[in-house]
């Protein structure tokens, strides 16, 4: 980094002042005319759809972009004293390390902040620490008083890989912290988590802004955590809208059609729990214990409870990539019936080169779910995307690309894991669809969420999960 100083800018973190981005190969800019200034202990809302442009935005802000040559930027940003000035011809480079130390970013995909190479959530909290060179006793410390704030004690000695999603993004909100970075970018910081623990966070969000922390909180929605903003800006078309209050927002942002659930009176069980025990090889204890659950035709039964008590384990099962430890679980779907699965993560289920070729990967190139394939992407909105790299779309349509693999099989049974997160209004109304779909025609759907309006519109039945050795509420 090089340049001048701050000077007129004050007390101000971190400013920025982006003329325009554009990734490689786009034909429009993702961001134009964006003008940000964080004081010390600031929060600033960025709302914006899918798409918008808010995770694009937030890698500039935390260093990650430009990617490589072809993407263009043109920006001033001023941090930590220095200004560094992208733009046409320039030679810009950036101290990665250097700037992670000024400006931490929690991404919304949280296994990505995460090292992988970690044995233990103890470890993986250590190495940041570890390679700052901070002392072992003082490690200790801040590692134990970030574990009380987010609740992390009981997991300490898990292996982060075997987390749940909810657990995986507070690790990895609790290592980020750790950091103590002046600036904080947080995108979806609250997805997938369950009321405990997104109070956690605000709590700590709330400390950390009392220390002088700023925060850039990225969000589809007005939460619990956006309530105290400074500054709210509406990102719309790749530019950002400042708006008055949090009421200017919210009610586009929250609108909801009205529900539309039809269950069929006396259906068969096409899914039944009984008893049912479940846990991983290598790990002590049992994650779910004595189960006692039926799905029947033309029902959707939501999974709740607290990160952590194996609504993703309940899930697995059923689509037989598990089996039970004790008890007996039985699938009744009718002769040639299926079960898919909606993983939480969609980067698990992506790996071909386009969206059609995705959809289309492990079917027979002639028959009944090949000729389905275009019925089913411009169901979920993705017919102008066949051609598309899955990874070059947004978070909410890489999702539906991921339904999209499941739907065109048509499963008697769907099971779907938090598949409301990063969706956008327009995604949150084709997956209501594809579940209407599938109950209309006889199936069965159970899904695992925190999302209580979305499972309020959506679910028939609701099953509390509690951790192994409690009794269900």
């Amino acid at each position: 980094m090089s340049g001048a100083g701050m000077g007129a800018r004050g007390t101000a973190v971190l400013g920025i002042e982006l003329a325009r981005f554009r990734y490689h190969g786009a034909s429009r800019d993702t961001l134009a005319r964006i003008d940000l200034s964080l004081a010390p202990g600031s929060l600033t809302v960025i709302v914006g759809d899918s798409g918008s442009g808010k995770s694009t935005l937030g890698a500039v802000l935390a260093g990650m972009l430009p990617r490589h040559d072809g993407d263009e930027l043109e920006a001033t940003l001023r941090l930590a004293g220095r200004e560094i000035r992208h733009g046409t011809g320039s030679n810009v480079r950036i101290d990665p390390v250097g700037w992670a130390r000024q400006v931490g970013m929690l991404p919304q995909d949280a296994r990505h902040y995460l090292s992988g190479v970690r044995e233990t959530v103890e470890e993986e909290l250590a190495l940041g620490l570890e390679n700052a060179g901070v002392p072992r006793e003082q490690m200790r410390e801040r590692i134990a008083a970030h574990a009380d704030r987010l609740g992390l004690h009981a997991l300490m000695h898990r292996d982060p890989g075997k987390l749940s999603g909810g657990q995986e993004r507070l690790v990895a909100l609790a290592a980020l912290a750790l950091g103590e970075a002046p600036v904080l970018v947080l995108d979806e910081p609250l997805a997938g988590l369950d009321a405990a623990a997104a109070a956690r966070v605000s709590a700590l969000v709330d400390r950390l802004r009392s220390e002088g922390t700023a925060v850039v909180l990225l969000t589809r929605f007005i939460d619990r955590l956006a309530a105290g903003a400074d500054r709210v800006l509406s990102l719309r078309g790749g530019r950002c809208h400042e708006a008055a209050d949090i009421a200017e927002v919210a009610p586009a942002v929250h609108a909801s059609p009205a529900p539309t659930r039809r269950q069929v009176a006396d259906a068969p069980a096409l899914l039944e729990f009984s008893g049912v025990h479940l846990g991983y090889p290598g790990t002590a204890g049992t994650v779910v214990a004595g189960l006692d659950l039926q799905l029947g035709a033309g029902e959707c039964v939501a999974l709740v409870g607290p990160n952590g008590t194996g609504k993703t384990t309940v899930l697995k099962a059923a689509a037989s990539l598990m089996r039970p430890a004790a008890g007996r679980m039985v699938g009744t779907a009718s002769p040639g019936g299926s079960v898919g699965l909606l993983l939480q993560n969609p980067v698990d289920q992506l790996f071909e080169r386009t969206v059609r070729r995705e959809v289309a990967f492990g079917l027979p190139k002639r028959g009944p779910q090949a000729a389905r394939i275009p019925q089913v992407l411009a169901s979920l909105g993705l017919a102008d995307e066949a051609e598309t790299h899955p990874y070059e779309l947004p978070a909410s349509a890489r999702r539906l690309v991921a339904l999209a693999t499941v739907l065109v099989r048509e499963p008697t049974v769907l099971l779907l894991d938090e598949p409301t997160e990063a969706l956008d209004a327009d995604g949150l109304a084709w997956l209501r669809a594809a579940i209407g779909s599938v109950l209309g025609r006889g199936g069965a759907v159970m899904l695992a969420t925190h999302d209580a309006a979305f499972m309020n519109a959506t679910a028939h039945r609701v099953h509390r999960m509690e951790p192994a050795g409690h009794a269900p509420a």
